[in-house]
Order: C-alpha cells, then sequence, then structure tokens
C-alpha cells in the first residue's frame, strides 16, 4: 500500500474513496486534453498495483463522461488485488474496451508504476514506457512518470515524458528534481479528498512556491523611511573581477533593501562605484589588486552599522582574501551570506560555520546565522566529493551541506534548494528541512547570476525575514524574475543585468496578490516543464 494511502487511512478515508478521487482526479486532465482534439480514444496503460488501480477508476470515469476509452493492462492480471482488482471487476462489467497502444489514440494515460516503485523497470513494462515516448499523443502520468523516482528525481535508464503530471497529496520530490523534472511535465497536486496539511507529512520537504512567497514577501508602510528597510553590507571584488560586486549590489537593492553598502579593493573603488551609483562604496586596503588582511579592520567598522553581510563575490582567492572571508565568516556578529571565493576559504573548514551558533539559539532568532551559496561544483568541495555525485542526489547534498556546516544552504541549479539546519523534528537534529524552487530557465546558467541572488538573500535578511525563508524567498524571486527576461527576450543572451531588472516587478506581483488585486505573471519556457508549474487543486 502506497504511504499516503496508509496515512489516510490512519486518519479515517477508506482507501476504495481514495482511489476512486484519485481516478477521477486522473479522469479530469485527460477528459481536458482529450477535448481539444475530440477525436481518437484516450488510452490508459494500467499496471497491476494500485497505480493501476487509479487508472481503472480514471476509465470508467471518462467512459461514463462519453469519452472513448482503451484500457491495457501491463503485468500478470494475475496480480491485481483489493480495489483496484474491485474497479477493475466493475469496468469488465460496463463492457470496457482492452487493448494495445493503437495509432489512432489522441491521449495517453500512464498508470504504470506509483511511487513505490524503484530501479529500472523490465520486461513488458519496459517495452510499455519505449512505445508511449515514441507516440505523438499526450501524456497524463498518474502520481509520478513511470521510471522516474519518486525520492530523488533520478531515471535510471528511460522513462515515460509526460505533458501533465496528477500528483496526490504532495509534490513528490521526485517531480521537482531534475532529470525527473524534466519528465514530469506540468505538476497537479490533488488533495484527493484529505486534509494532508493537518499531518506532518514529509514535513522536511517543501515546494516553495508562489503561494509561499507570497505569505512572506516584505511589505512597506506608508510612513516608512529608508532605515527600516535594512542596511547590506557586500564585501568583495577584486582587479579581475569588479563587476560581480556590482551585481550583488543590484540584487540587494532591488530586494528592496534600504541602504547598500560595498567594501572593494581601493583600485576598483571607482569602477564599482560608476556600475551602480545608488550604492556607498568603501575602499579597502589591498595587495595585488585583492582584498588585503590590513581591510579586515575596516570591514568590521562597517559591519556594526549593518543588518546583514554578503562576502564572496569577486573577491579572488588571494592568501590574504582568502584570510579575511574566514575570520569574517567566522567573527560576523550579524546574519552572513557567503558566495563564490568565500566558499573556497572555508572548504573543509566546518568549525568556521559551526562556531557561529550561540549556544540554545533557533535559526530565526539567532544574529550570527551563515547562508552558504553553492553552485553543484563548490558544493563538491565543501563536501569532498564531486559534482556529479552531488548532482546525483541534490536533497542528500543540500542536506548534508546544511548539517555538516550549521548553515543555510542554498544549492543553486535547476531546481534550487534551500536546506535549513534547523530540523522539523527537534529530537532529530541531522534532520534539516528542505524548500525547494522550481522557477527559473537555463537562460540562468549565465555569469554573475549567482552574485544577484547572493544580494537577494542579503537585501531580504535585513528586511526581517529568518535566513532560511529569505535565502527560500530569493532563490523565487530570483527564479521568476529570469523567467520573466526569458519571456520578454529569450533565454540566449539572458545576461545577469536582466533577472535583476525584472526583479521589482516580481516582488509587486507577489506584494498584489497578496493584497488581492494582483494580474498574474505569465510564465516562460517553451516546454510544459516550465509551464503552470505550482497548480493545486483541492
Amino acid at each position: 500500500m502506497r504511504e499516503l494511502d496508509r496515512v489516510a487511512i490512519a486518519g479515517g478515508m477508506p482507501g476504495a474513496v481514495l482511489m476512486e478521487n484519485a481516478g477521477h482526479a486522473v479522469a479530469r486532465q485527460a477528459d481536458a486534453l482529450y477535448r481539444r482534439v475530440d477525436r481518437g480514444h484516450v488510452w490508459i496503460g494500467c499496471g497491476v498495483g494500485n497505480n493501476g488501480g487509479d487508472g481503472f477508476v480514471a476509465a470508467r470515469r471518462l467512459a461514463l463522461a462519453g469519452v472513448p476509452v482503451v484500457v491495457g493492462i501491463l503485468g500478470d492480471s494475475d496480480r491485481i488485488a483489493g480495489d483496484a482488482l474491485t474497479n477493475l471487476h466493475i469496468l469488465r462489467q460496463m463492457g470496457a474496451r482492452f487493448g494495445s497502444l493503437t495509432e489512432d489514440a489522441s491521449v495517453v494515460v500512464d498508470a504504470l508504476l506509483g511511487t513505490g516503485s524503484s530501479g529500472e523497470p523490465r520486461g513488458v513494462v519496459a517495452e510499455a514506457k519505449a512505445t508511449v515516448n515514441r507516440h505523438p499523443a499526450p501524456v497524463v502520468a498518474v502520481d509520478v512518470p513511470t521510471g522516474v523516482n519518486a525520492d530523488t528525481g533520478a531515471v535510471p535508464g528511460i522513462a515515460i515524458k509526460a505533458d501533465v503530471t496528477v500528483t496526490f497529496g504532495y509534490a513528490k520530490p521526485g517531480l521537482l528534481m531534475y532529470p525527473g523534472a524534466e519528465h514530469a511535465g506540468r505538476v497537479v497536486v490533488d488533495s484527493i479528498g484529505f486534509a494532508w496539511d493537518t499531518i506532518a507529512l514529509e514535513s522536511w520537504l517543501e515546494w516553495f512556491d508562489e503561494c509561499a512567497a507570497r505569505s512572506i514577501v516584505p511589505r512597506r508602510r506608508r510612513d516608512a523611511h529608508k532605515g527600516d528597510f535594512g542596511r547590506v553590507l557586500i564585501v568583495g571584488g577584486s582587479a579581475a573581477m569588479s563587476g560581480a560586486v556590482a551585481l550583488a549590489a543590484r540584487g540587494a537593492l532591488r530586494s528592496g533593501a534600504g541602504l547598500v553598502t560595498v567594501a572593494v579593493p581601493a583600485s576598483v573603488h571607482r569602477i564599482v562605484a560608476s556600475h551602480q551609483p545608488e550604492v556607498m562604496c568603501i575602499a579597502l586596503p589591498e595587495r595585488d589588486g585583492a582584498i588585503a588582511l590590513d581591510a579586515l579592520p575596516v570591514i568590521e567598522r562597517t559591519v556594526e552599522r549593518c543588518d546583514a553581510v554578503c562576502v564572496g563575490p569577486g573577491l579572488s582567492v588571494a592568501d590574504e582574501s582568502q584570510a579575511v572571508a574566514r575570520l569574517l565568516i567566522g567573527n560576523c556578529p550579524r546574519p552572513l551570506v557567503a558566495d563564490a571565493d568565500a566558499l573556497t576559504a572555508i572548504v573543509g573548514k566546518p568549525e568556521v560555520t559551526c562556531c557561529r551558533r550561540d549556544a540554545g539559539a533557533t535559526f530565526g532568532q539567532d544574529a550570527r546565522v551563515t547562508v552558504l551559496t553553492p553552485h553543484p561544483g563548490e558544493a563538491a568541495r565543501l563536501l569532498g566529493t564531486d559534482a556529479a555525485t552531488v548532482q546525483a542526489d541534490r536533497l542528500a547534498a543540500v542536506r548534508e551541506l546544511a548539517s555538516r556546516y550549521s548553515s543555510v544552504a542554498v544549492l543553486k541549479g535547476a531546481g534550487t534548494l534551500i536546506g535549513d539546519p534547523q530540523p522539523s523534528d527537534p529530537s532529530d537534529p541531522s534532520n534539516p528541512r528542505v524548500a525547494v524552487v522550481t522557477e527559473g530557465n537555463p537562460g540562468m546558467a549565465t555569469a554573475g547570476s549567482g552574485d544577484v541572488l547572493t544580494g537577494l538573500v542579503g537585501g531580504f535578511i535585513a528586511q526581517g525575514l529568518p535566513a532560511g525563508r529569505a535565502a527560500a524567498l530569493a532563490a523565487y524571486v530570483h527564479g521568476q524574475a529570469g523567467d520573466e527576461a526569458a519571456r520578454r527576450i529569450g533565454e540566449h543572451g539572458l545576461i545577469a543585468g536582466d533577472i535583476a531588472e525584472r526583479i521589482p516587478e516580481v516582488i509587486a506581483h507577489l506584494v498584489a496578490e497578496q493584497a488581492g488585486d494582483g494580474p498574474a505573471l505569465r510564465k516562460a519556457g517553451s516546454t510544459p516543464a516550465h509551464e503552470g508549474r505550482t497548480e493545486h487543486e483541492r
């Protein structure tokens, strides 16, 4: 029995009702696709477990709505039991058609394997996967596309590529993580009649979507002044990389921070100041174009006047710059965001960030919290492994980062993950919470994009959000701004400045929606995987 079934049945919901509601949800999506073509038939491929039972219900619902349906049973039908068998008997009593997938099918439903399957499917199911992927009809997957690992998004071998995935209760991690997300298409979350938010199901994992972002985006009083919106200090820059710190400053400004100061080597002071005239710019002692150790007292005095600190953009890996980063990270009395070269400074030194925790403080209250914002390669160095290992199980990697470094960890990439070291279960401190952000597109894989994100995180922290929430909101806004930029100019040639320019309208939309009077932003991307991914049906 599926985990969702066990939990819901324990909560008083009969299994037969759950299957009926699940099949009905699938039928609605299949019917909507079929009505666009109004020809041929819907072919529903059913396995021999409960996933197939959902398919049998969907077949009955569609047939009763006047939609031609053909059902294919993949596997030994003698193994079908329980509620699934009951629904198969009903189909047979109705005189339903059974058969293989043919060319005249106009919609395909994948009800072959559900969330309980792992490893590469074999035999008739493997053959069915290949046949479905060759077929031109749109595909509706039940709970998770066959061949996708529901827990990690791994695809051992091949998986069915769906246009719509109807999943039940909550979005499974494998639907949000690549490569599984690439097979899921548009994800529709259906409650199937149970109040899942009343239980602690998968409470360590959160799909941070527009609804979540809207609930925490900072609001502004009419009588506010710039001091109400926080002061951000950004430390970085070098002769070779003067633009990175300017982009981080722009991200912080666009987040709504009231005052942004950058501290950079003296030789690039004028360059950075000309990039962003709205920022205050401090010239630091330098050595060979990079921040010198003598700069630390100047930085420390400035920190006292700030609400959040970002360190790393364009910093360089020069020995003295790395020492400054390490000392600042370990001793800063303010929330600190570490990115880029500042991450190199703490590789293999988790004690630098761990020592920042105040005894007994929670991460929502701790002024000394650290946020790490690595891409997969940087995450691999922090964990002493390689990027391929990190990408193979991004969820495990971000949780290990958060736990090992006692920091909020933002693992960048397709499906950005935010690991918060404050555990969902206080009795298990090794079990960090994770938020998943699915906004964003491949055009954002461009130099400087991460610097803008760093500034956004610092800006939201300075405006009073707890570090974990600030990081999640920043990742969402950053991704949505990238999607807006891609919609207007395309993914090719999109640059970091384009992302920064779209940030205010994304925040304005969230604030307007929070008040109930805002127009929807359109989603970018030409494939179903980028469209309507936060759709929930209740």
